[in-house]
């Protein structure tokens, strides 16, 4: 799964490598911690052209009144056409995600050790996502929405058995489609990540708390964790 990630690029690169305006990104600040609901933003595409929109983390999955609602953060790639809560969304609502690392924890319950996990090439990630329209916040977000994941690649596996389904840029172009007519054939897209794509890399114990921002947060030592895989 999917259930802390960070987003700390400078904007001007961000939105070179989105494809989007710089004005676009105007309230943009680095995110370090970003938990499940708060406010992100998604890219999608209208006419062809790539749109960012505010969005919280979550999508309604079960109603209720007082802060009794539940949300769903993550959505499985293997069942997400066939799940009430998400099936509209997959026909006609995709979106993307992007991230600069997300975060895991291994170990046991008393002495759990997360982990900044990124891209050996230190480039973008971008997350698999659907969205939907929903009742507005008291922040004016009226757009939710939850982040796709597969099972696990053979790096990642010794932590978690589930990861982010991460896009390649040709990919995201298709995935985004909105005039899709068989969205059924981009379940083909729903797939590990390369095993040598990601570092993984020890995080600080301060991640824990998702109060708690800043660079500071990504690295415990220095150390980047190779595992025992020859890449």
């Amino acid at each position: 799964m999917c259930s802390r990630f960070s987003l700390a690029e400078e904007r001007d690169f961000l939105a070179t490598r989105l494809g989007v305006s710089a004005k676009s990104l105007a309230n943009y600040r680095p995110r370090y911690n970003i938990a499940p609901r708060q406010e992100h933003f998604i890219v999608t595409t209208e006419y062809e052209n790539r749109k960012l929109t505010r969005a919280r983390w979550g999508l309604l999955s079960i109603p209720g009144n007082q802060g009794r609602e539940q949300y769903s953060i993550n959505a499985r790639a293997e069942t997400v056409e066939s799940r009430p809560t998400f099936a509209e969304a997959f026909g006609r609502r995709r979106c993307l995600i992007p991230a600069s690392g997300f975060y895991e924890w291994a170990g046991p319950s008393y002495a759990r050790q997360p982990y900044w996990i990124h891209r050996r090439d230190d480039d973008l990630l971008l997350f698999a996502g659907l969205y939907a329209h929903e009742e507005a916040d008291d922040n004016g977000v009226p757009i939710n929405f939850t982040i796709l994941t597969c099972a696990a690649n053979p790096t990642l596996a010794t932590i978690h058995d589930r990861m982010p389904v991460i896009l390649s840029d040709r990919d995201a172009d298709d995935w985004m489609n909105p005039g899709e007519q068989a969205p059924f054939s981009l379940k083909s897209l729903l797939i590990p990540a390369p095993e040598a794509l990601l570092l993984v890399q020890l995080a600080s114990p301060l991640v824990n708390n998702v109060k708690n921002e800043g660079p500071e947060l990504l690295a415990s030592s220095g150390t980047k964790w190779q595992m025992s895989f020859n890449f």
